[in-house]
C-alpha cells in the first residue's frame, strides 16, 4: 500500500531491516560518491551543532532569568506556608 514515490514503508508494512556490515571496507573501495555523501554530511552535523550553541548562547541570559525567577517564587512559596504554619500555631496556643 505504498505510493510509489515514497520510500518510506506505510505503518502496516514491515521495513526491510537495515544490514549489517560484518568486514571492514577499506577506504580505498569505497566510491568517491559516497565518500563525498559523509564528508556533507558530517559538515551538515557541524553546522547544526554550532547553530545549536549559538542558540543556547543567545538564550541564556533568559534562560538564567527564569531559573531566578522559578527560585524566587519557590523561596517564597515555601516561606509563605511557613507562615500559615506559624500563624495556625499562635491561633492555637491562644
Amino acid at each position: 500500500m505504498s505510493h510509489p514515490h515514497n520510500t518510506l514503508p506505510m505503518a502496516d508494512e514491515k521495513a526491510d531491516p537495515i544490514p549489517l556490515l560484518t568486514t571492514v571496507v577499506p577506504a580505498s573501495e569505497i566510491p568517491a560518491a559516497v565518500l563525498a555523501a559523509l564528508d556533507a554530511r558530517l559538515a551538515e552535523r557541524a553546522s547544526v551543532l554550532a547553530l545549536s550553541q549559538e542558540f543556547m548562547q543567545n538564550l541564556r541570559p533568559e534562560l538564567d532569568r527564569m531559573a531566578a525567577e522559578l527560585v524566587q517564587r519557590s523561596v517564597q512559596g515555601m516561606w509563605d506556608k511557613r507562615a500559615d504554619v506559624y500563624q495556625r500555631m499562635g491561633r492555637q496556643a491562644d
